[in-house]
């Protein structure tokens, strides 16, 4: 790396080394007279305005780079702080001078196509600073112009006070300048700056629109525009929650549920939602972004407090929610949220599936020999947590091939399966065996309910749960067996698994369906 030094620079670090080398033979107080000199703390290269725009990330190395045209000369600058340094002299230097030159007063001449690392430091600098700044130039042998130009938002509208960015894509690839110069067809209503980040001022009435130009640099005079719409903000000057969620209601939630969205009111109607300030007490428990509560998926349970407050007044409202130790509830009542489906197996030729629709889950078998249909149905969080004191009973509503192939299917079995602990201790394999529910409760649509005792029934290994403390389930499932005699794919339904605290709830929830039932066992 060559190394330039102006001739005035190289009179003043002789000065300096004679400085030292007297002070090195005089009293204390000449030699901290030298010392207290002010190094420089950072340095700056600095661009003129119609090379700044020029400027791209690279990201494949996290560098800015300016491209020029052989030939191409340009003059740089640079600042040193802090403003009373000693000596603020600069050096200039270039990687690789076949491509690019530069001379001690910052010009720097483009001579062929390639890259080269321009560096400015400070030739006064204490031993290891570190201190310089750097522009990777490419330099390219014709110009290639823009084509055309591709804008994209994360959105077509923002509130006033709200900044959305904008990215521009030209094409094709090897275009010589990357960027594009922004500009807004109305700055009163928004702004945006060089870097593409649009910015809403206002909206006249309720909303306006504005028109975001980029504009290509190279003189092809190709550009391309996005329109956006300002919304007028409008502060709440008051807000209720909803209180359906609430602990004080009766209503505990789930931590299988993952989300709630917690609705309201406010004063005004039309008040921007965006403005709310939201908080969450305990945010082990659950945390919240824009009304959506997320509980948290470790193991956390117990009260958290949710509120809402309006940034201008001062005004909040609060919920406070309970996720609740041991509360298993899948209803199949969001598609893109539900943790309970078929095992993926599969054998001669087939595999199990799942189909939702609202309500419940269809689950299709596989082919385990030309007699013998299987599909598992097993929970796929991370855990499941159970607590045999508080929520014991653990129930599913499901077809029972025996019913809905009646005739066809004489024999299945169903087996809970599962492998976790409580307290340091493992409990592992079937809870009682096969077909080993303690009830059986046969609902006026022909399914069926299979109730669990988990403060009475024993695992394989590890036997019965205990009832004071939480108990986390890595693998719990059901095994849907045996299914035969029959020689092709058939279908069952889920329609919920849940836990409760009693069989009267279990018995409650179910005719809170619309169903009676009859109980086979």
């Amino acid at each position: 790396m060559k190394q330039i030094f102006t001739k005035k620079n190289v009179c003043r670090l002789l000065l300096v080394a004679m400085l030292a080398s007297f002070s090195a033979c005089n009293d204390t107080d000449e030699q901290t007279e030298l010392s207290s000199a002010i190094y420089p703390s950072s340095i700056e290269m600095l661009l003129p305005d119609e090379l700044q725009e020029l400027v791209y990330v690279d990201h494949s190395t996290n560098t800015s780079v300016l491209p020029l045209l052989k030939g191409e000369k340009v003059s740089l600058d640079y600042k040193m702080l802090p403003e009373n340094v000693t000596f603020n002299e600069a050096k200039w230097s270039s990687t690789d001078e076949s491509v690019a030159t530069v001379e001690a007063d910052g010009d720097v001449e483009a001579l062929k196509a390639g890259y080269a690392v321009l560096q400015v430091a400070p030739v006064v600098a204490y031993s290891g600073s570190g201190v310089n700044s750097t522009l990777r130039l490419a330099v390219v042998d014709e110009l290639v112009k823009a084509e055309a130009i591709t804008l994209t938002s994360p959105a077509s509208e923002l509130f006033e006070g709200e900044s959305m960015q904008l990215s521009a894509t030209i094409a094709p690839e090897n275009a010589t300048y990357k960027t594009v110069r922004w500009s807004s067809s109305d700055e009163t209503i928004a702004t945006v700056d060089n870097q593409g980040v649009v910015t809403g001022v206002s909206a006249p009435g309720t909303q306006a629109k504005v028109t975001i130009t980029a504009t290509a640099l190279d003189g092809s005079g190709v550009s391309a525009s996005r329109e956006i719409t300002v919304i007028k903000m409008v502060q709440p000057q008051s807000i209720t929650l909803d209180q359906t969620y609430a602990k004080g209601n009766g209503y505990e939630c789930a931590i299988a549920d993952k989300t709630i969205k917690l609705t309201y009111t406010t004063v005004p109607e039309n008040s921007t939602a965006s403005v709310i300030q939201w908080a969450s007490s305990n945010e082990d428990i659950a945390t919240v972004d824009n009304g959506v509560v997320t509980f948290n998926q470790k193991g956390a349970f117990g009260d958290v407090v949710i509120t809402a407050t309006c940034p201008e007044t001062g005004n909040s409202s609060s919920i406070t929610l309970n996720l609740a130790e041991g509360l298993v509830r899948e209803l199949f009542h969001n598609k893109d949220n539900y943790s309970w489906y078929n095992a993926k197996q599969s054998a001669n030729g087939t595999s199990s599936s799942h189909k939702w629709t609202y309500g419940k889950l269809a689950v299709t078998t596989y082919t385990v020999n030309a007699t013998t249909q299987r599909a598992d149905f097993k929970c796929w969080s991370p855990k499941t947590w159970l607590h045999a004191g508080k929520y014991p009973i653990f129930a599913i509503r499901m077809d029972d091939v025996k019913d809905k192939y009646a005739g066809k299917v004489t024999g299945r079995n169903i087996n809970i399966d599962a492998s976790g602990s409580c307290n340091g201790k493992d409990f592992k394999g079937s809870l009682g065996g096969n077909n080993a529910w303690v009830h059986d409760y046969k609902c006026s649509d022909g399914s069926h309910v299979f109730i669990y005792n988990l403060a009475a029934q024993k695992f394989q290994t590890g036997d019965i749960l205990p009832t004071t403390s939480v108990a986390a389930f890595n693998t719990f499932q059901f095994k849907y067996a045996d299914m035969k005699p029959i020689d092709h794919q058939i279908e069952y339904n889920v329609y919920w698994v849940q836990t409760f605290k009693t069989l009267g709830d279990l018995q409650r929830y179910i005719q809170s369906e619309g169903l009676t039932y009859e109980i086979i066992k």
